[in-house]
């Protein structure tokens, strides 16, 4: 009988060792499905844009509390040389002011300002805001459409009022948004709301098509986004990588 009893006992220890690898399996599955920023890659054009993505804006991996492929995020002061930079505004935080102390470098054209600000309207943002708005424009050479952002905040004691829109101007002046954060008001230091950040426009995908690179931020928790064309409509063909606190 020990010959028997000795082959059940081994099956039901290989029995609790494959139900232990499936459970921990499951729930590594389930925690990348609960990441809505992080998706996993489903074919071989989102892999091929991920190498691309954190070859050229990633730096120390793996990084803070991310996954294991996220990383420390590092940007090029400028977009690639096929974009012409018609205004943008750099922003840096003030603790003795406790507030975003911007400065902004040259001004949008009153076409795609007009058509900022409509977009900062429909989004939520009053008709006389107290704070200031600040904009960014790249002309991209080689698709011949513009990539345009409109950023208002406002700081109002703890709090901070925030409105955000990007938005693709095509060469019919057809307007498609991209990106819109609609007026919120948030704590300043624990923000509730995604901000978005433009970081260069280049063919990530190697297809021959010009993509719009995006950070995303949502407190502490920080990633990266490509947006293609397709068919005339914006798609999110790969989103991840970054890092959490």
């Amino acid at each position: 009988m020990y010959p028997s009893n000795r082959s059940s006992s081994s099956k039901r220890i290989l029995i609790a060792v494959f139900m232990s690898l499936f459970v921990a399996g499951a729930q590594a599955e389930a925690q990348g499905e609960k990441d809505p920023h992080r998706p996993p890659c489903a074919d071989e054009y989102c892999r091929k844009i991920k190498s691309f993505v954190k070859k050229h804006y990633c730096g120390e991996s793996p990084f803070g509390n991310g996954p294991d492929d996220g990383c420390d995020l590092r940007f090029p002061k400028k977009p690639g040389a096929a974009v012409d930079v018609k205004a943008d505004f750099k922003c840096e935080w003030s603790v003795s002011k406790q507030a975003a102390q911007c400065e902004q470098h040259g001004q949008p054209s009153s076409v795609v300002r007009n058509f900022l600000i409509q977009e900062l309207r429909q989004a939520g943002l009053p008709a006389k805001p107290n704070g200031q708005t600040y904009f960014t424009v790249w002309e991209s050479t080689p698709s011949g459409w513009t990539v345009a952002e409109a950023y208002y905040s406002q700081s109002v004691g703890s709090d901070i009022e925030l409105c955000q829109v990007i938005l693709l101007i095509d060469q019919n002046s057809r307007v498609i948004v991209l990106r819109k954060l609609p007026f919120h008001k948030t704590d300043v230091d624990v923000s509730a709301v995604t901000q978005w950040s433009l970081i260069d426009l280049a063919d990530a995908g190697g297809d021959g098509q010009v993509d719009v690179i995006l950070e995303g931020d949502a407190y502490e928790d920080h990633w990266l986004e490509v947006v293609s064309l397709k068919h005339g409509q914006p798609q999110t063909v790969f989103s991840g990588l970054g890092y959490w606190l």
